[in-house]
């Protein structure tokens, strides 16, 4: 990843890291516990949970597994979740910081790779699928959960457009056929496949981007825009007077294909 990306995820993050924090989707236990359910881990597994946030996966994942380490490029989510850990007694788990592209593990380290709601952000997606391939051990899953693009061109554009107002470290949502291939090209098959979606209230889901006035009033305008026609693909709709909308999403659980 650039410096330059790296840079705006980190300002982002570091200004909106609270709030994203207290986002019910961000700290949903019932949500990530089914996420480790799905991935099925031994008790022995060592996980990894890449562009951990505040980290809740990751202490859902120590609940579960021996050992769970937090990888992120924003030090006020490390320390927040560092924070939570301490506050939970989880003595099973430590955060560290470092860059998706380039993960400072041995190949090989750990029976679980994780990543969620974080493949948006990721201007080279394949180039972090493949290092957590490249340290994960024989036999062992990774875990690819995030938002869902439209498979209609000028829908996804439009998404992309409302998204990137909202968190200009916003990239582009993928759509799930572009995601199994590019699980395929990295030599991975789909052992488990669960599609669901995120609903938000518009006023809400705004203040965890924390974007200005004229990009608040712009995405209004367009999510207003929506309302007649799904042109973003995002059922924008008014529910007792208040725009809402939802993400179409999907968890994968991987394998290496030759491991069937």
């Amino acid at each position: 990843m650039s410096d330059e990306q790296l840079d705006r995820i980190r300002e982002q993050f570091t200004r909106t890291a609270d709030v994203y924090a207290r986002m019910r989707q961000t700290t949903d236990t019932r949500a990530l516990d089914g996420l480790v359910a799905l991935c099925d881990p031994p008790r022995s597994a060592r996980a990894l949970d890449v562009a951990c946030g505040p980290g809740f996966l990751t202490l859902a994942l120590a609940r579960r597994c021996d050992s769970a380490i937090g990888f992120d490029a924003t030090d006020a989510f490390l320390d927040l979740a560092r924070a939570e850990a301490l506050h939970r007694e989880q003595r099973n788990v430590r955060f560290e910081h470092g860059d998706a592209e380039h993960l400072p593990f041995e190949p090989g380290s750990f029976d679980l790779v994780t990543c969620r709601a974080a493949f948006h952000h990721f201007p080279q997606p394949g180039r972090v699928l493949s290092e957590m391939v490249r340290v994960l051990a024989p036999g062992g899953r990774i875990l690819v959960a995030d938002m869902l693009g439209s498979d209609d061109a000028g829908s996804a554009t439009l998404h992309d457009r409302i998204e990137r107002l909202c968190d200009p470290t916003h990239e582009r949502a993928l759509p799930a056929e572009e995601l199994a291939n590019l699980f395929a090209k990295t030599g991975l098959s789909t052992a488990r496949e669960v599609h669901s979606s995120l609903e938000y209230d518009l006023d809400e889901w705004i203040a965890h981007g924390a974007p200005g006035d004229t990009a608040r009033s712009e995405i209004v305008s367009l999510m207003e825009s929506c309302l007649e026609e799904d042109r973003a693909d995002l059922a924008a709709r008014r529910v007792e007077g208040r725009l809402r909308f939802r993400h179409r999403t999907a968890a994968f659980v991987l394998e290496h294909s030759a491991r069937g």
